[in-house]
């Protein structure tokens, strides 16, 4: 437990916990609405007549290229103004964004609809851990922050599930006779889910802005926050998130497709079941993470996260040869597997980051992190299955050889990065503690 006068300079611990579950459901509203197209894919292609490297850019580039453009201005904004109204003015950005992909007639207005979604999108996560490391203690960050990381996780299950039970809801003849019959099912999905986010929206304005934990600097400008980052420490765990997050919306964007058309399985009940799977999994592996960190920082802080990281991305190695199996259950259940794992390297790495960054440029390390992830994970993960699928194994292969060879090549590229990190330790000495 964490000592009387350290918990005496922080703000109540259940409400510091009531703010953390608020949050927790806006980023699971957030990645449902991100990820809801991956169950959508077919009938999304034969509605408006594209083909699987144009959903690529859907999940990729459309989404990715303002979120990286607008994310590191807005962590720098969250580090300087109301993180609870940058959160407010998101939610309502991206629930509009995404009814307008419900509403497209054609590939460049379903192309401009995830622009706005992932413009909203920038804003959450870095304004949100900044927010909850005012909160919390840094004994307590790691769990703190694995929770609301777990959102994030739930959500890519959830949008899933969500999905594949609004389609039963549809197959069953659940909207005949309303205004919405008419509708294709993969419309009602996106309605269905953007429209509640808008009413979520007004309980992020019952959060207290909490107290900074250090006054922030105004002379100098932006150059002041990117001086105080000790960039060399932190690049190499940037880039194991980043190839996390890669391989995380390459499984989370194909598995489905992979499911429903190796195995002829359907959407709604490939939707129903790896929904749940997926929630359960990503959400444990990153509580667990953060849960993790936290004891691993009271051991031996940053290298001992690294250590953690090290050991969850070796065993994911193995997990991933699980995707490309000939039986549908061992293909249904590795996909879990490996976001259980993926979890883990995700909080204990974001846990690591927050050691060594200062209190007054957390948003924006956490924007420049998010931005790699997207930049490099939801730009790239999902275009790379696409090309590999159709320019190195050939359509014929179907999926499973190119997610497969995706896992295996990010998260060999991560256990590269975290081997830089420990020799950067070894080289500049041991990370000094943050507040």
């Amino acid at each position: 437990m964490a000592p009387l006068d350290e918990d005496a300079t922080y703000p109540n611990r259940g409400y510091a916990w009531g703010v953390v579950a608020i949050l927790v459901g806006t980023a699971i509203l957030s990645y449902t609405d991100r990820q809801v197209l991956s169950l959508l894919v077919d009938p999304l292609r034969h509605d408006l007549g594209i083909d699987d490297t144009d959903v690529g850019k859907l999940f990729g580039p459309a989404f990715a290229l303002v979120y990286g453009i607008a994310g590191i201005p807005l962590g720098y904004f969250a580090d300087r103004f109301s993180r609870r109204y940058l959160i407010f003015g998101g939610v309502i950005v991206w629930s509009l964004g995404t009814i307008a992909c419900g509403f497209a007639g054609s590939f460049a207005s379903l192309f401009a609809a995830r622009i706005a979604v992932g413009f909203g999108e920038a804003v959450l996560s870095p304004a949100a851990i900044s927010m909850i490391s005012d909160y919390f203690p840094p004994s307590r960050r790691g769990t703190a922050v694995g929770c609301f990381l777990s959102g994030i996780a739930i959500g890519i299950g959830v949008s899933i599930l969500i999905g594949g039970g609004v389609l039963h809801a549809v197959d069953a003849g659940f909207l005949n006779g309303t205004a919405f019959a008419h509708y294709a099912s993969w419309r009602l999905v996106l309605l269905t889910i953007g429209a509640p986010s808008l009413v979520w929206a007004l309980v992020i304005l019952a959060i207290r802005e909490p107290a900074r934990r250090v006054e922030r600097a105004r002379a100098g400008g932006p150059l002041e926050g990117w001086r105080s980052i000790a960039w060399g420490r932190i690049a190499p765990v940037y880039l194991v998130v980043a190839m996390a997050s890669l391989v995380d919306n390459a499984v989370g964007a194909w598995a489905p497709s992979l499911l429903i058309r190796s195995f002829g399985q359907g959407a709604a009940e490939v939707g129903v079941r790896l929904g749940v799977l997926i929630a359960a999994a990503f959400g444990g592996g990153v509580l667990a993470g953060g849960w993790l960190a936290d004891r691993a920082g009271a051991f031996g802080g940053f290298t001992y996260k690294l250590g953690v990281c090290a050991l969850a991305s070796a065993l994911i190695l193995p997990a991933s040869l699980l995707i490309n199996s000939s039986g549908f259950e061992v293909a249904l259940w590795s996909v879990p597997l490996y976001f259980a794992l993926s979890g883990i390297v995700t909080a204990c790495s974001f846990s690591a980051i927050l050691d060594v960054v200062p209190n007054g440029s957390r948003g924006l390390a956490m924007a420049v992190s998010f931005f790699l992830n997207v930049a490099l994970g939801a730009g790239l993960g999902p275009v790379a299955v696409a090309y590999a699928s159709k320019y190195v194994f050939g359509a014929a292969a179907g999926l499973g050889p190119a997610l497969e060879s995706t896992v295996l090549a990010g998260y060999g590229i991560a256990i590269v990065g975290l081997v830089a990190a420990f020799r950067n330790v070894r080289v500049r000495g041991p990370v000094p503690a943050s507040a």
